[in-house]
């Protein structure tokens, strides 16, 4: 997933440009920070347990939420993770639910670099 950028940061630009204040931009990256580490590891528990329906539907509102963000290789992964899920590939899926942790950490790293606290 090199191909790809970690962020996106137009769909944060958007709202600022729409009328949003920079506070909230914050909001949404401490939002962030509280969140999607929770969402991994229950996306990381469904793959681990062999829950093909659960690992889905994890997937399936991470990558919504990291979409929205604009963190495209974040939301790639999870993609990934959601195809092997409906192909009912588990196996295939345990190597990249792996990758979570890393891709959450460059995703923030690249929205407080975007977007540095005020």
């Amino acid at each position: 997933m090199p191909d790809l950028p970690v962020l996106d940061p137009q769909p944060l630009r958007d709202l600022l440009e729409i009328g949003a204040t920079e506070g909230l931009v914050q909001e949404l990256i401490v939002l962030y920070q509280e969140d999607i580490p929770g969402r991994i590891r229950l996306l990381q528990k469904a793959v681990e347990g062999g829950d093909v329906r659960r690992t889905m539907a994890e997937a399936h509102g991470l990558k919504g939420a990291l979409g929205n963000l604009g963190l495209l290789r974040f939301a790639r992964l999870v993609e990934r993770i959601e195809t092997e899920a409906r192909k009912g590939q588990l196996e295939a899926a345990l190597p990249l639910s792996g990758q979570l942790q890393g891709a959450y950490g460059d995703g923030l790293a690249d929205l407080v670099a975007t977007f540095p606290p005020i």
